[in-house]
Protein backbone atom coordinates (compact mmCIF):
# COMPACT_ATOMS: atom_id res chain seq x y z
CA UNK A 1 0.00 0.00 0.00
CA UNK A 2 1.50 3.52 -1.01
CA UNK A 3 1.22 6.51 1.40
CA UNK A 4 -0.31 9.64 0.11
CA UNK A 5 1.43 12.76 1.98
CA UNK A 6 -0.62 15.48 2.10
CA UNK A 7 0.76 19.43 3.14
CA UNK A 8 0.58 20.56 6.35
CA UNK A 9 -2.99 23.06 6.48
CA UNK A 10 -2.33 26.30 6.96
CA UNK A 11 -3.15 28.39 9.63
CA UNK A 12 -6.45 29.51 7.32
CA UNK A 13 -7.49 26.34 7.23
CA UNK A 14 -6.94 25.33 10.87
CA UNK A 15 -8.63 28.07 12.56
CA UNK A 16 -11.02 29.89 9.53
CA UNK A 17 -11.82 33.70 10.10
CA UNK A 18 -11.56 35.29 13.71
CA UNK A 19 -14.18 37.97 12.62
CA UNK A 20 -17.45 39.08 13.22
CA UNK A 21 -20.42 38.03 10.96
CA UNK A 22 -20.83 41.62 10.47
CA UNK A 23 -17.64 41.93 8.13
CA UNK A 24 -18.34 38.59 6.26
CA UNK A 25 -19.73 40.99 3.26
CA UNK A 26 -16.07 42.69 3.14
CA UNK A 27 -14.07 39.39 3.03
CA UNK A 28 -16.28 37.32 0.74
CA UNK A 29 -15.17 39.26 -2.58
CA UNK A 30 -11.45 39.08 -1.32
CA UNK A 31 -12.47 35.44 -0.66
CA UNK A 32 -13.97 34.87 -3.84
CA UNK A 33 -11.55 36.71 -6.50
CA UNK A 34 -8.81 34.69 -4.27
CA UNK A 35 -10.57 30.94 -4.97
CA UNK A 36 -10.70 32.18 -8.77
CA UNK A 37 -7.16 33.09 -9.31
CA UNK A 38 -6.39 29.87 -7.70
CA UNK A 39 -8.47 27.85 -10.14
CA UNK A 40 -6.42 29.97 -12.91
CA UNK A 41 -3.19 28.75 -11.40
CA UNK A 42 -2.07 31.38 -8.60
CA UNK A 43 -0.84 30.27 -5.90
CA UNK A 44 -2.38 32.61 -3.12
CA UNK A 45 -2.53 31.28 0.64
CA UNK A 46 -4.86 33.34 3.21
CA UNK A 47 -3.36 32.85 6.31
CA UNK A 48 -5.57 34.34 8.20
CA UNK A 49 -8.47 36.67 8.87
CA UNK A 50 -9.19 38.03 12.19
CA UNK A 51 -9.85 41.54 13.91
CA UNK A 52 -6.96 43.12 15.48
CA UNK A 53 -7.16 46.61 17.21
CA UNK A 54 -10.64 47.42 16.32
CA UNK A 55 -10.08 46.69 12.42
CA UNK A 56 -10.18 43.45 9.66
CA UNK A 57 -7.41 41.88 9.19
CA UNK A 58 -6.51 39.98 6.50
CA UNK A 59 -3.30 37.74 5.65
CA UNK A 60 -2.03 36.55 2.37
CA UNK A 61 0.80 35.24 0.40
CA UNK A 62 1.63 35.24 -2.97
CA UNK A 63 -0.85 37.35 -3.85
CA UNK A 64 -0.94 40.11 -6.91
CA UNK A 65 -1.30 44.20 -6.06
CA UNK A 66 -4.68 43.62 -6.78
CA UNK A 67 -5.59 41.31 -4.06
CA UNK A 68 -3.49 44.01 -1.49
CA UNK A 69 -5.80 46.79 -2.96
CA UNK A 70 -8.62 44.81 -1.99
CA UNK A 71 -8.00 43.93 1.50
CA UNK A 72 -7.07 47.61 1.98
CA UNK A 73 -9.99 48.67 1.11
CA UNK A 74 -11.71 46.34 3.37
CA UNK A 75 -9.72 46.80 5.97
CA UNK A 76 -10.66 50.37 5.52
CA UNK A 77 -13.95 50.00 5.63
CA UNK A 78 -14.20 48.06 8.43
CA UNK A 79 -13.63 50.50 11.09
CA UNK A 80 -17.04 51.87 10.04
CA UNK A 81 -18.69 48.62 10.16
CA UNK A 82 -19.93 46.80 13.23
CA UNK A 83 -18.39 43.60 13.71
CA UNK A 84 -20.95 41.70 14.95
CA UNK A 85 -24.09 42.74 12.92
CA UNK A 86 -22.88 44.73 10.15
CA UNK A 87 -24.23 48.22 11.03
CA UNK A 88 -22.76 51.48 10.74
CA UNK A 89 -20.40 51.59 14.15
CA UNK A 90 -17.57 53.88 15.52
CA UNK A 91 -14.12 52.08 17.06
CA UNK A 92 -14.39 52.99 20.24
CA UNK A 93 -11.81 51.77 23.80
CA UNK A 94 -13.54 49.77 26.06
CA UNK A 95 -12.46 49.32 29.84
CA UNK A 96 -9.43 47.72 29.57
CA UNK A 97 -8.07 49.58 26.83
CA UNK A 98 -9.13 47.12 24.17
CA UNK A 99 -10.39 48.34 21.13
CA UNK A 100 -13.69 47.52 19.06
CA UNK A 101 -15.67 48.37 16.15
CA UNK A 102 -19.22 47.69 17.34
CA UNK A 103 -22.61 49.93 17.18
CA UNK A 104 -24.00 50.79 20.31
CA UNK A 105 -26.56 47.64 20.45
CA UNK A 106 -23.53 45.32 20.30
CA UNK A 107 -21.49 46.90 22.47
CA UNK A 108 -24.47 47.16 24.96
CA UNK A 109 -25.13 43.42 24.03
CA UNK A 110 -21.55 42.53 25.08
CA UNK A 111 -21.96 44.44 28.11
CA UNK A 112 -18.76 46.48 27.17
CA UNK A 113 -18.66 50.08 28.83
CA UNK A 114 -17.36 52.78 26.52
CA UNK A 115 -14.27 55.19 27.62
CA UNK A 116 -14.19 57.12 24.75
CA UNK A 117 -13.92 56.88 20.79
CA UNK A 118 -10.46 56.25 18.90
CA UNK A 119 -11.33 60.09 17.62
CA UNK A 120 -11.39 61.29 21.30
CA UNK A 121 -8.37 59.45 22.02
CA UNK A 122 -6.16 60.29 19.26
CA UNK A 123 -7.20 64.22 19.85
CA UNK A 124 -6.26 63.81 23.42
CA UNK A 125 -2.87 62.35 22.26
CA UNK A 126 -2.31 64.77 19.34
Amino acid sequence: MMKVQHEPPTPFELFGVDAGKGWRPLIEPIYQRIQQLNAEGANIEVSQIKEKFGMLRIYVHNAPDEIHEMILGAERQSIHICEDCGEPAKRVVGEHKWIYTLCPKCLEKRGIKVIETIEEANTRRG
